[in-house]
């Protein structure tokens, strides 16, 4: 857009140039056009009197043109580095450096879409590869909490093998187990006393 209106720009200053040339001849080409109109007696009045008006009607909107150009060429200045010789500069030479300056502005603007794409490609592999951690490290807590859980089903089921209880038949076993131990501690209690155990034995009937 803003190169179609340099270029309306730039047809306009060589539009103008070319006015500012007839003009210093003066109005060569239009006088010849007003000796045909006063020789021509059928239609001299009608055609004087319009003449002036159409002339001041167009050098008015030939002003303001004019001088909207300049307004806008003004402000073209603060947009387009000149130089330290800007006062130099035609209008010509401005618009060309204009277009110079949009063509270097509009590869800066390709160049900045080229680093946005890749700027948002590596944003995208950062998050996939940020997600794909993130469930491995789930799956690395759930494995953990698994083991945690054998290893106290192991301990528990070495207390209940401490604390387990017996039946009759395995009672009687093993006070009988016992029981021998305690005959064998006092068979080796006696023998380690002496004659004081025999004392001390059931006395005889008379």
């Amino acid at each position: 857009m803003e190169l179609n209106s340099l270029l309306i720009l730039l047809e306009a200053a060589e539009y103008l140039e070319r006015r500012e040339r007839e003009a210093e001849h003066g109005y060569a080409s239009v006088l010849p056009f007003d000796g045909d109109f006063a020789r021509e007696k059928t239609k001299a009045a009608g055609l004087v009197r319009k003449a002036p008006n159409n002339r001041s009607s167009h050098n008015e909107l030939e002003k303001h043109r004019r001088a909207k150009l300049r307004l806008y060429l003004e402000q073209l200045k603060q947009l387009v580095p000149l130089g330290p010789d800007s006062t130099r500069h035609t209008t010509l030479s401005l618009l060309k450096r204009a277009k110079v300056h949009i063509k270097k502005l509009e590869e800066q603007d390709r160049r900045a879409l080229s680093i946005k794409e890749q700027l948002q490609q590596e944003h995208r592999f950062l998050k996939r590869r940020l997600e794909q951690l993130s469930v491995q490290s789930v799956e690395r807590v759930r494995t953990d909490s698994t083991g945690s859980a054998v290893s106290t089903d192991d301990s528990e089921q070495e207390v209940d093998i401490e604390g387990m209880e017996f039946g009759p038949g395995e009672l009687d076993s093993v006070g009988s187990s016992s029981d021998a131990d305690d005959h064998y501690s006092l068979q080796s209690g006696s023998s380690g006393f002496g004659p004081h155990c025999r004392r001390l034995g059931r006395p005889a009937l008379s």
